[in-house]
Order: structure tokens, then sequence, then C-alpha cells
């Protein structure tokens, strides 16, 4: 009862789409692969160790915590276009604050939506398009925001995660 009060103060107009997704891609990674991640962290603590650099030993270790800590996560994203903006969650962003928005696809590998913000200080959105028709987002999204035409290629820290399965 208190979640739809909750909704309906934060009317944000019309929902033109909506659906959910998972905030982190769910790879399948073999025996090898953590073999492979595992023998490699252990070389850089070796190294970090002999070359006697405390900062780098905890930025491995720190790293390979976090890396766990998100192959772990499978949290769920809600996300909808309405008339006011992109709701990300329970976070909001007004048209305003997005600077535009890009779609790449290139399936079954690649079907992400990206909002770019104005802000220098926040990061660009990714949002996983799961099976909708990015033609159809792409036409209501274009009533509301400018289109990067020019990006044709998901961004190097996307695709250098996607190919280490990170």
């Amino acid at each position: 009862m208190e979640q739809d009060q909750t909704e309906q103060k934060k009317d944000h107009g019309q929902i033109f789409f909506s659906w959910s997704f998972s905030e982190f891609p769910q790879h399948s990674r073999s025996r090898r692969w953590y073999l492979g991640a595992a023998v490699l962290i252990v070389l850089m603590l070796i190294f970090s160790v002999v070359s006697r650099n405390i900062l780098f030993t905890n930025i491995v270790i720190l790293t390979a915590l976090l890396l766990i800590l998100f192959h772990r996560s499978n949290n769920v994203i809600t996300f909808k276009i309405t008339e006011d903006g992109i709701l990300v969650n329970d976070r909001f962003f007004e048209y305003e604050s997005l600077k535009n928005f890009f779609i790449i696809y290139q399936p079954p590998t690649v079907k992400t939506l990206y909002f770019e913000p104005k802000s220098f200080f926040n990061p660009r959105i990714p949002i996983s398009l799961e099976n909708q028709n990015p033609v159809q987002v792409r036409e209501v999204l274009m009533r509301f925001l400018p289109e990067d035409i020019e990006r044709e290629h998901e961004p190097v820290s996307d695709q250098i995660a996607r190919l280490f399965k990170l």
C-alpha cells in the first residue's frame, strides 16, 4: 500500500517503455578462466611484494574482492522511459540533465542503450535492451533527446569487460 502511494507521488508522466534486466551480465566462465584469473592475481601480488609496493598490493586485493562481489551480485534493474525523463530503479533523470543517447545493437552479443549525462561527474548510463525493439525505443527517445549517430561501437571499457568476461 505504501509503495503504491510512493509511486503516485513520483509521477513522471506517461510511461512509454518499461523493462527489467540484470545489473551485470552473467558470463559463463570455465574453470580455465578462474584458474587464469587466480594465477594473474597471484603473480601481481608476488610482484607487488617483491617491489615492496604496498599500494599496488592493496589495489590488487581490492580489485579481486570487487570482482568477486560483482560476480555474486545479481541485482535486477527496472528501467522506464517516461514523458519527463528516464527512471533507473528509483533514480530519476530528467531529459534536461542528459546530453544525448545512442544505441549499439549488434545481436546477440551487444544490445545496449546508452545515455550521456550533461554533467562531467556523472558516468555514462548503460541500459541493456534485452528483447526490446531498438527502433521503437529510438523513435520515442528522439522526441526528447538528440541521438549521437557518430557512435557506432560500444565504449572500449565495455568491450574489454565483455572480452575478459568481467
